[in-house]
């Protein structure tokens, strides 16, 4: 009894000792809750969140709220997330938390968008650059081609100034003399018709890959030679339902006015001009009797126009089914009142589990646009904008000049014709694709895709009666209607095979796919319009025998087969090899079928035990490629004989006739081969570089080339000819600075590359394309860039006497007229004269360096990032007055190659136009006797390497300040909110005083903008 007395007593003692340690760790004990955001502050969904040491842990809900009981008053609780680097914080005096999880770079960039599926980036062996929707929404544009600049190594953009104008642009160089350099863009999978992106709205866009050398490229085969841009838009995130608003709205300025000559200094210059030119003088005169304030440049230019661009997203996902639904408005006005842009877009994914093993989803976009054209306004203000001509006359009726100045020889008034000539492009454009991917087994899978590509174009323009042309003429109104219709269907069938065991990794993928495309187009056109108010819409009120009309329709087919495997060993060696068969309807019968195969190796030597757990080399990835890739885009029927219309006449009557071109039977692709070393390296978990070395060879150019007249023909389109593109490109990036307050990133790229012809055809070095009377030539010869300009190269001014005696005894055939305050040009052939025959290769139009840098910082909430883009040693065809050689290998980036600005600023070609007050300052005068432009009214002065040549620039692209509200407002349902303020092209440097800073185009003005952005996420 005793004993058992014992026992209880210590049974009981034991119990209450046990509830008093329980007391007291509970009251030691507290609950702990709190928000799980990233970055942006944004919730983080689906977060571990785990106390140390233990297993009482839960997971963040759909705002990134969790709440956790019985945590240690000294405890820690640690928070991971995939995606995102671990954190662990102290919750000794806490209850409540806000942790924000920063991105591990190294596994969010894990995974990128290739042809054809998706790869790990530490397993790619090729050179992709892959741009972030934050970096391509930083600026506010009509075209995320825009964004680019800048941002991607080996990737040159150039962009015409005009409000929805597309840009162009050139990776790794242009390979090709005929056929179109631009890359192949495919959007979520569907390669699209053409490099139009412009009905693509920017904030839909999730990330954009461009894929540069040829193991990247050739899963694409005869489109990949130029590369490929690889667009993926946004879909809804799994356990999340956002509704996004963004809203932008700011004001358009111009920026780099020409600052024309006024007053007084232009009654001087043009008198004098004009004397030097055996002329009379046009003011007579006394320069104070003359009134010469009509700032032309200022009255065409609006003083400021709005830019707005709206979209709202919903998106989100509910067990199997994730959808996103998103609609924008872009509304950019001109700084000209005839131009302007608006765009109307929609799109959505949905995407659906229908079971384990069955997947169907669709993408549809659907795009309207409207986009008012008027590109001639400034062009002609240095021929006939004189300032002592009023816009409109004593009686309010709108002055043109050319009806009383015998010295304005054309009838010109730009703010007149604003009103009275109508040109507008309106687009209706319908994007769709409809999959289903089944798991046919565990590592097996299959998607079928089935896409559509649906663009119609109107493009009207109307000239009324009283346009300035021809109301100086009488004439009545004229004008055109242009139906363009493309349609391009797609179909995908896609085998993806993946298996994993022990140290293997395996990725095989093979593909059958055929794409169709057909164009249509209709044109109308008439002149004498008995009406003004129905303008080209009623074609039956033209003159009869004004109205002409033609109807085309042409097609093509593609059909592929491709195969690709990468296989990677033990996170360390890596192999992807890739085939494509390709058979276009576009090339000869014995040539259908090309063939384009290539192979990339990698080492990722910092998984190897001697770096495995280096702290200062945290990766280092070396990798090689090889490969050959295509270029079928030469348009459709050129290997055929061909039959056009060709009127002939019997001595008494017309006879309608038809005329045969030759065909070629062997015609085939381009063939680009590629070689690619390069490293990935990344120091102290902090600083990134990435360095590409390549060699781009294309061979079998597509060209036109003489034949014998014997034969009946002149030409036969063939293959011949080499082309090679070699350079480097360097990417630094990384965190500067990482404190608790201030974070500082930063990051650079410069690009370096040479373009050559190698080979031309038979015996021939050089081939003349084109000399324009203004001084500039587009030559191809061996040695120098496909895309070279050549011109005279200049020796100075002439600004003695001596030096005039000594450049006529040189050149004496050509300098005879020649007088002071004229130019001098090198007689290369030492004929004694200068001519055509010494015209030298002053450069390429793309600049052999090109260059970008990015800074962001936030202090506090507080952001502030910086964009710049720039480029360096590079030649402009502005001038070149060209306007058929738009958007090919000479000329990119230009609504019109002329530029009178360059005339007027050099008296080219015996033409006394006006220049701007930087070229008046600094012209040879007997006042002037170290002036280093021509003289005014100058003789036998032509474009050349002084005027064109060794052009450079640097345009700070962005600046913006931004701050998140979001956890000022601690409103539930307010995931954030950032305000952000934009000043886009404020600052910009080029050694020309050209509109577009890049190639000098003086069409439309360029636009600084001032922006204001709102971004909430509910």
């Amino acid at each position: 009894m005793k004993n058992q007395k014992k026992i209880r007593n210590r049974i009981f003692l034991s119990i209450l000792l046990l509830i008093g340690v329980v007391f007291a760790a509970r009251a030691q004990n507290k609950t702990v809750s709190g928000t799980v955001v990233d970055p942006n502050g944004e919730g983080v969904i689906g977060a571990s969140v785990l106390v140390k040491g233990t297993s009482n842990g839960s997971i963040t809900d759909i705002d990134g709220n969790f709440k956790l009981q019985n945590v240690p008053e000294n405890g820690t609780i640690s928070v991971s997330y995939i995606g995102y680097k671990g954190v662990s914080v102290s919750v000794s005096g806490k209850n409540r938390l806000r942790v924000v999880l920063q991105e591990d770079q190294e596994v969010l960039d894990e995974v990128v968008v290739i042809g054809y599926g998706t790869a790990r980036k530490s397993d790619l062996t090729g050179s992709t650059a892959q741009i972030k929707a934050e970096h391509l929404t930083a600026t506010v544009v009509g075209n995320a081609l825009e964004s680019l600049q800048g941002k991607a190594a080996g990737v040159a953009v150039f962009n015409d100034n005009k409000p929805g104008a597309s840009p162009n642009i050139r990776v790794r160089g242009s390979g090709s003399i005929s056929a179109s350099n631009e890359p192949l863009y495919v959007v979520d999978g569907f390669p699209l018709m053409d490099s139009n992106i412009n009905d693509i709205n920017p904030s839909d866009i999730e990330s954009m890959e461009i894929l540069k050398d040829a193991s990247s490229t050739a899963i694409y085969g005869s489109r990949g030679a130029n590369g490929v841009v690889m667009i993926t838009t946004k879909t809804g995130k799994t356990g999340a339902k956002n509704l996004s608003v963004n809203t932008s709205v700011g004001v358009q300025l111009p920026g780099r006015l020409s600052n024309m000559i006024s007053g007084e200094d232009f009654i001087n210059f043009m008198n004098a001009g004009y004397v030097n030119q055996g002329s009379n003088k046009p003011f007579p005169n006394l320069a104070s009797s003359y009134s010469a304030n009509t700032n032309w440049e200022k009255e065409i230019l609006e003083s400021a126009s709005i830019l707005q661009d709206y979209s709202v997203t919903f998106d989100g996902s509910n067990n199997k089914t994730a959808y996103m639904l998103s609609v924008g408005f872009y509304d950019q006005e001109g700084l000209l009142k005839a131009q302007n842009y608006q765009k109307y877009t929609y799109h959505g994914n949905l995407q659906h589990e229908f079971n384990k093993w069955l997947t169907v989803g669709a993408n549809t976009q659907f795009t309207h646009s409207i986009q008012d054209i008027f590109d001639g306004a400034l062009l002609d203000v240095y021929r006939y904008g004189w300032p002592t001509e009023p816009v409109k006359n004593d009686d309010g009726s709108y002055n043109i000049a050319s009806m009383h100045n015998t010295h304005i020889v054309f009838p010109w008034n730009p703010i007149l014709d604003m009103d009275e000539v109508s040109t507008k492009n309106t687009t209706n454009r319908f994007l769709g694709t409809l999959f289903t991917e089944m798991q046919l087994f565990k590592d097996l899978k299959y998607r079928l895709s089935l896409g559509v590509d649906l663009r119609n174009t109107r493009k009207y323009k109307y000239a009324s009666s009283q346009s300035a042309e021809n109301f100086a003429s009488g004439s009545k109104g004229n004008g055109y209607n242009y139906w363009t219709k493309g349609l391009s269907k797609v179909m995908e069938n896609i085998l993806t095979y993946n298996h994993t065991w022990k140290k293997h990794r395996l990725t095989a993928t093979a593909v059958y796919s055929w794409q169709d495309f057909t164009y249509e187009d209709i044109n109308l056109s008439g002149a004498g319009f008995e009406n003004d108010q129905t303008g080209a819409w009623s074609m039956g009120l033209a003159e009869k025998s004004s109205v002409s009309w033609s109807t085309n329709k042409y097609s093509n087919t593609l059909i592929s087969f491709t195969g690709r495997a990468s296989y990677v060993y033990d996170d360390r060696y890596l192999l992807t090899v890739t085939s494509r068969w390709d058979g276009s309807s576009r090339f000869g019968t014995n040539n259908k079928w090309g063939y384009f195969p290539s192979a990339g190796i990698g080492w990722r030597v910092s998984q190897e035990s001697f770096l495995k757990d280096n702290k200062t080399i945290t990766n280092l990835k070396l990798r090689s490629s090889f490969g050959i890739t295509g270029n079928q885009e030469i348009g459709n029927y050129n290997s055929l004989a061909q039959l056009t219309a060709s009127n002939y006449t019997d001595g008494s009557s017309v006879i309608k006739g038809f005329k045969e071109s030759i065909g070629n039977d062997d015609l085939k692709w381009e063939r680009t081969t590629q070689v690619d070393v390069g490293f990935d390296l990344s120091l102290w978990n902090r600083l990134d570089v990435t360095f590409d070395y390549y060699t781009r060879n294309t061979n079998d150019l597509l060209y036109n080339v003489p034949i014998p007249s014997t034969s009946g023909y002149s030409s036969i389109l063939s293959n011949i000819g080499k082309v090679s593109n070699h350079g480097w490109e360097l990417t630094l990036g990384g965190t500067v600075i990482d404190s608790k307050d201030f974070k500082l990133n930063a990051s650079a790229n410069v690009t370096y590359n040479k373009n050559e012809i190698k080979e031309l055809y038979g015996d021939v070095d050089q081939v003349a394309v084109r000399y324009d009377s203004g001084g500039l030539a587009r030559i191809l010869k061996v040695g120098n860039p496909v895309d070279g300009v050549y011109a005279r190269r200049s020796l100075g001014i002439i600004k003695t006497q001596g030096q005039l005696e000594a450049y006529k005894k040189a050149v004496p055939n050509t300098a005879t007229t020649a007088k002071l305050g004229d130019e001098m040009y090198e007689d290369m052939d030492g004929d004694g004269s200068i001519s055509t025959e010494d015209y030298v290769c002053i450069g390429s139009v793309q600049p052999k360096y090109f260059y970008g840098l990015n800074i962001n910082m936030e202090y506090k909430g507080i952001g502030l990032a910086i964009y710049g883009q720039g480029g360096h040693k590079y030649a402009s065809i502005s001038g070149a007055e060209d306007y058929y050689t738009n958007n090919s290998a000479w000329s990119m980036g230009y609504a019109n190659l002329t530029s009178y600005l360059l005339y007027g600023e050099n008296q080219l070609v015996n033409n006394v136009y006006t220049p701007t007050q930087y070229a008046y300052d600094r012209m040879w005068s007997e006042s002037n006797p170290n002036g280093s432009f021509p003289a005014a009214g100058a003789h036998g002065v032509y474009l050349s390497d002084r005027t064109n040549a060794n052009w450079k620039y640097f345009i700070l692209k962005n600046i913006q300040l931004s701050y998140d509200l979001g956890p000022l407002l601690k409103i539930k349902t307010v995931k954030s909110l950032k305000v952000n303020l934009n000043f886009q092209n404020f600052v910009t440097f080029a050694d020309h005083r050209g509109y577009n800073p890049i190639n000098g185009d003086t069409s439309n003005p360029w636009a600084k903008s001032v922006i204001l952005g709102i971004n909430a996420k509910f």
